[in-house]
């Protein structure tokens, strides 16, 4: 049986969703976030992070929920694999991350879950009764569907 560490996140509207232990990069708290017109309402934020430009996800939103209310962003970081660089991304959080064991016993199907669950996580396993999606980072964040990068400016490089 193997056993992984990974960061359960509330991202408020009652959803939790879990990361990796290393996708983690920072908690930011109450940070300065910039809108940018034409952007998903799921993506429409963007802060600043060591001259860089993160794109800020309200994943609710993207499920048709409400917006996550809290001041707290996950930094997170996944591969992307069209630049083969690192990407970051942020998450709004309604409450402090929560570092959990998962086990193979835990998995469970995605298969009856929202239907954006297809296109965003990698995996769901159980915890205490809930099912929790684990979020595949670089296709929420370095989609094809996600143009913030084209909005701010084309020119940009979102990707670290």
């Amino acid at each position: 049986m193997s056993i992984a560490t990974a960061w359960l996140l509330d991202v408020g509207d009652g959803k939790r969703v879990a990361i990796g232990q290393r996708e983690l990069i920072q908690i930011i708290d109450a940070p300065d976030s910039f809108e940018v017109p034409l952007a998903p309402s799921h993506m429409r934020e963007v802060i600043f992070w060591q001259k860089r430009v993160v794109p800020v996800m309200q994943l609710p939103l993207r499920l048709g929920g409400r917006a996550c209310t809290g001041n707290i962003l996950a930094l997170v970081a996944f591969h992307d694999q069209l630049s083969n660089t690192a990407g970051l991304g942020a998450i709004h959080l309604s409450a402090p991350p929560v570092r959990v064991l998962v086990d193979d016993s835990q998995a469970s199907d995605i298969e009856d879950e929202h239907p954006a669950w297809q296109e965003m996580a990698i995996s769901c396993f159980d915890q205490q009764g809930s099912r929790i999606p684990v979020l595949h980072l670089s296709r929420i964040f370095a989609g094809e569907d996600q143009t913030v990068a084209n909005v701010v400016d084309p020119g940009v490089n979102m990707r670290a």
